[in-house]
C-alpha cells in the first residue's frame, strides 16, 4: 500500500482522511479541548468545532478522489498512462499538502503579516496553472487540519479553488481570444 493508491482510491482516502482527522481531535482533545474556530476570526461570526472536521473532511476526500478518478480515466484514454497520472497527481497533493503546512506554521508563530501576502500565491499561479484541481485542495486542507481543524480550511480552500478556477478560465479564454 503506498500514497498513490491512497490518494486514487476513495474509501482508502476517505478514511484515512478520517483517521488522520481523528488523531487531530483526540490531540485537542486530550490537551485541553476540541477547539471551535470562528469565521473570519471574529467573536461575532460563528464558531465551528473541530469534530465537525470528522464529517467535512473525508466528504471532502470522497467527492474529490471521485473527481480526480473521473479526470485520469479521460487523460489515460487521451493517451497517458496511468502511472504518469498518478504521478502528477501525488505531486500536486503534496505540493498543496507542503503549502498548507507553510500557512499553518506560518500562523502558529505569529507571522501573520507574511501570511496575508503568501495565501495570494495560489490567485497568481493559476494565472499560469489550473491550481483548482481537486488533489491540489486535498492536500491545502490536510496541511493546515492540525492548526484550523476541518471546517475552515475547507471552506476557504474551496473558496480560494472556485477564485483559481475563474482566474484561469478567464485566462484560457482570453490567450485563445488573442491568439
Amino acid at each position: 500500500m503506498n500514497l498513490k493508491s491512497v490518494v486514487n482510491n476513495r474509501i482508502l482516502g476517505s478514511i484515512s482522511a478520517f483517521l488522520i482527522t481523528m488523531l487531530c481531535v483526540l490531540w485537542e482533545y486530550f490537551n485541553g479541548g476540541v477547539v471551535s474556530h470562528n469565521l473570519l476570526a471574529r467573536g461575532d461570526m460563528p464558531a465551528f468545532s473541530n469534530w465537525l472536521g470528522l464529517l467535512t473532511v473525508p466528504l471532502l476526500f470522497w467527492i474529490s478522489i471521485y473527481f480526480i478518478n473521473k479526470r485520469q480515466g479521460k487523460e489515460i484514454e487521451s493517451g497517458s498512462t496511468p502511472e504518469e497520472c498518478q504521478n502528477e497527481v501525488l505531486k500536486r497533493f503534496l505540493t498543496a499538502l507542503a503549502f498548507g503546512l507553510l500557512m499553518s506554521i506560518l500562523w502558529e508563530f505569529n507571522f501573520q503579516h507574511v501570511l496575508q501576502y503568501l495565501i495570494l500565491l495560489p490567485i497568481v499561479i493559476a494565472f499560469f496553472k489550473p491550481v483548482h484541481l481537486p488533489e491540489y485542495l486535498m492536500g491545502f486542507v490536510l496541511g493546515m487540519l492540525f492548526t484550523f481543524g476541518g471546517v475552515l480550511p475547507v471552506l476557504f480552500g474551496v473558496v480560494l479553488s472556485i477564485l483559481c478556477f475563474v482566474i484561469n478560465k478567464v485566462i484560457r479564454i482570453l490567450r485563445n481570444f488573442i491568439s
